[in-house]
């Protein structure tokens, strides 16, 4: 028995140390992750609570406002605080004070302490058993308020105390055992210490990019006056200061807001229902002058805080079901009306803000997801939100500045205004001048230009005369020269199976009421006179003959019809002249043609020929005010395209009343000019050629003669 007690005793031993050396590691490894503090303190407080077999615990961790418990294990049972659903303890106020003041000594001392509980089970031990037990007995610390002996481990960074931890053990404890107790605790703490000194730097590295990332979006959205830019890049570098998936800039026109930049897109689409829904919301918030947090839930779906009135629910709601946000805010920008001094941007309060007006615009501020840290997240908008309504009114009081683009104008000419360049600058400025005078005083001859087409004077169309096939061709037309017709000749003939069939069909019905009306005259003359009813007979019969007589005119008219329309099928030349379509036997042999389909063009070549000109819309009222300031027949000039150059000369004879599209020159108006086709050399005088022609209108200035195009261009795209 007394050989296996140390053996015992000892495996017990190693077991206790391996535990306790696992739970450090754990701890370890713990400190050096990026575990919350809430996590962090729980795991370290529970291991520490199941290692020693303690009765509980509890963590305080320093705040502004003094210790504040961070976490606790049964800590109701030692007094300080009630058990739920439990009576009030009628001391327990009085057991928190004194246990305040004990955690403040332990942490003025900083050093490890147990402290017995003022009434205890066991015996009371000597002031050397005491001390060399590490449990506190002097008369300068505070009672211990509990019924547990106390193991207090303060956590130590930088040479300040930021926290204790705090062990309720059971009385029945060795002193040795105290102090590996308090040897362990010592240990976790001084992790603890590690964790809230990596914490801090962590939280130091975060701040240092949280104030890069200020500055930088400082300085673009200060950078330059132009609102739109300012706009963008709010919406942009906002966005990442911020921490949110999109962030949109309003500005307000009147009483309306209008979105003007997006984070991530380039335009927006006024059209978009999001857009309308958007620009409602931020209207109905930026009338309260407040900023509007909308925080999804997702036990209720419903926004935090109080119940929204119905101006904000109904946009609110519209705009939600079509976007995914999960956080939405509405900041609005109020500009400053006097301005006054204020702290850093990210420690100024809400007392210390600027004095504010009725919004310019306003921030929408949409995350797609919940947000962490929902505190933060305000903070950085508001941070963005004031820099904003900064910028953009800055911006805006520049852009109503009066004669802003003159202003603007005077700045660039600054430098051309200085006493060494002012040499140069006349010169400039009266080369200008005289080029300016020159275009306007100067005269210049003053033209118009469009498409031009030398044709005969005479010309006309063969059209067909009705549908049907073309079957014949004339000889003229099957000769590969070029065909002479003559007036009266005929040029194609045509077949139609309906007018044959028609006229087949109206002959066959004259020949048999014909034929009727023989028969019905003979039975006339063979009534029998005995007949009682041969009074009636005969009067039927003599009605008989007049309808079949009126039958037979009627159809004779009808054939004489059809005989015209069968010798319309021949179509004849109207003109002596020259058959101008090229290739007629291979368009024309055996085709079905339509009625009115133009079919052959001829044309006088040997009479009078004409120059047509094809002169753009536009450009027609300067040859109509040049017929009634110079004359009615107005000199032309023009070129052939083949022989470009020799000028050849006309004179405006007509011009058409009406205005036709052409598939390429667009609206146009036909000027035909008398031309002597006596100068032009036969070979060069063919129909159709193409004539660069110029109508003269006299003179004008000879800028207007330059620019009159563009002059039109500013008159009817720009001014009107």
């Amino acid at each position: 028995m007394s050989q296996n007690t140390p053996v015992t005793t000892s495996v017990a031993q190693e077991e206790a140390w391996r535990e306790i050396e696992l739970v450090v590691q754990q701890i370890t490894r713990l400190s050096r992750s990026d575990a919350s503090t809430e996590q962090f303190f729980a795991e370290l407080l529970e291991r520490s609570v199941r290692t020693l077999a303690a009765a509980g615990g509890a963590v305080w961790l320093l705040r502004p406002e003094g210790y504040s418990l961070e976490y606790q294990i049964n800590l109701a049972a030692t007094g300080l605080v009630s058990a739920p659903q439990a009576d009030e303890l009628p001391d327990r106020e009085e057991r928190q004070l004194a246990h305040q003041r004990l955690l403040q000594h332990v942490a003025k001392q900083g050093r490890r302490r147990a402290i017995s509980p003022l009434a205890g089970g066991r015996p009371e031990a000597s002031r050397e058993e005491r001390s060399s037990a590490g449990v506190d007995s002097e008369e300068t610390t505070p009672p211990n308020p509990t019924d547990y002996l106390l193991l207090v481990c303060p956590v130590t960074v930088d040479a300040s105390v930021a926290g204790l931890v705090e062990v309720f053990q059971h009385e029945d404890v060795s002193p040795s055992a105290v102090q590996g107790y308090l040897r362990f605790l010592g240990a976790l703490c001084e992790l603890a210490a590690d964790f809230l000194r990596n914490q801090q730097l962590r939280e130091y590295k975060e701040r240092s990019q949280l104030w890069t990332a200020f500055e930088r979006f400082t300085e673009s959205v200060h950078f330059g006056l132009d609102r739109k830019r300012i706009a963008t890049a709010i919406a942009n570098d906002g966005r990442q200061l911020i921490g949110c998936d999109r962030l949109s800039v309003a500005l307000r026109h009147g009483a309306k807001y209008q979105l003007i930049a997006v984070s991530g897109l380039e335009s927006i689409d006024r059209r978009s229902v999001v857009v309308r829904h958007a620009q409602e919301l931020i209207r109905r918030v930026a009338q309260t002058n407040e900023p509007f947090w909308y925080v999804d839930t997702e036990e209720t779906g419903a926004p935090s805080g109080a119940t929204l009135p119905p101006q904000i629910a109904r946009p609110l709601g519209e705009l939600l079901d079509e976007s995914p946000a999960r956080v939405l805010a509405v900041l609005p920008l109020l500009a400053p009306e006097h301005p006054v001094e204020t702290t850093s941007t990210f420690g100024a309060s809400p007392s210390k803000r600027q004095e504010r007006a009725r919004p310019i615009g306003a921030l929408l501020v949409e995350r797609f997801e919940a947000a962490p840290h929902s505190g933060q997240l305000r903070h950085r908008a508001d941070v963005v939100a004031r820099q904003s309504s900064a910028a953009l009114a800055n911006a805006l009081q520049y852009s109503d500045l009066p004669l802003l683009s003159v202003l603007k104008l005077f700045g660039r000419l600054g430098w051309h205004l200085k006493w060494r360049q002012l040499p140069r600058t006349v010169l400039v400025l009266g080369t200008l001048i005289a080029a300016v005078a020159a275009l306007i005083v100067v005269p210049g001859d003053f033209t118009i230009e469009g498409r031009g087409e030398l044709q005969p004077a005479v010309r006309r169309g063969v059209f067909a005369s009705a549908d049907g096939i073309i079957s014949l061709l004339s000889d003229q037309l099957l000769n590969r020269d070029t065909p002479t017709v003559s007036k009266g000749d005929t040029l194609i003939e045509l077949t139609s199976s309906s007018l044959d069939f028609e006229r087949t069909r109206v002959a066959g019905e004259l020949r048999t009421a014909e034929r009727s009306l023989e028969t019905t005259r003979i039975e006339r003359n063979t009534v029998d006179g005995n007949d009682p009813n041969w009074r009636s007979r005969l009067e039927q019969l003599a009605a008989q003959e007049i309808e079949y007589e009126t039958l037979i005119d009627s159809l004779k008219a009808q054939l004489a019809i059809l005989e015209r329309q069968s010798a319309e099928l021949k179509l004849q030349s109207q003109i002596d002249g020259q058959i101008l379509t090229w290739d007629a036997v291979q368009l024309l042999q055996n085709r079905p043609v339509r009625r009115g389909e133009r079919l052959l063009e001829v044309a006088d070549v040997d009479g009078e020929w004409v120059l047509e000109i094809r002169v753009p819309d536009q450009n027609i009222g300067y040859v109509h005010a040049a017929q009634r300031e110079l004359k009615p027949d107005l000199s032309v000039t023009f070129v052939l395209a083949t022989n470009p150059e020799r000028e050849w000369r006309g004179t405006v004879r007509d011009i058409a009343r009406t205005t036709s599209s052409h598939p390429e020159d667009g609206p146009t108006v036909l000027v035909t000019v008398a031309i002597d086709r006596s100068e032009i050399p036969l070979d060069e005088l063919r129909p159709g050629a193409t004539v660069i022609p110029r109508i003269h209108c006299g003179r004008r200035p000879i800028g207007f003669v330059w620019f009159h195009e563009l002059y039109h261009v500013l008159q009817t795209k720009v001014f009107f």
